[in-house]
């Protein structure tokens, strides 16, 4: 996660110098979006950034694309993953 948001704050920051006054970036509560390292380097980026509430799917309608997504068989070849 942190190779994407430096990635992302470089590029933005080349194309639209002042995009942090009005763009914020929503993330859920999973533990990785909160943890002390995210967060310091949230703060160190300067991205302006919001939590929505615990299950909240209203707010973040990208959770209707994931559903959709993870409802079809993802690993049809059944190629081994990390996840047991």
């Amino acid at each position: 996660m942190e190779v994407f948001f430096i990635h992302l704050v470089k590029m933005l920051d080349e194309q639209r110098p002042a995009w942090r006054k009005n763009h914020v970036i929503q993330m859920d509560n999973a533990p990785y979006h909160k943890s002390n390292d995210t967060l310091r380097l949230l703060e160190h980026l300067r991205i302006p950034v919001i939590f929505t509430g615990p299950h909240s799917y209203d707010a973040s309608p990208v959770e209707l694309l994931f559903a959709a997504f993870k409802s079809n068989d993802i690993n049809p070849r059944h190629v081994p993953t990390g996840k047991k």
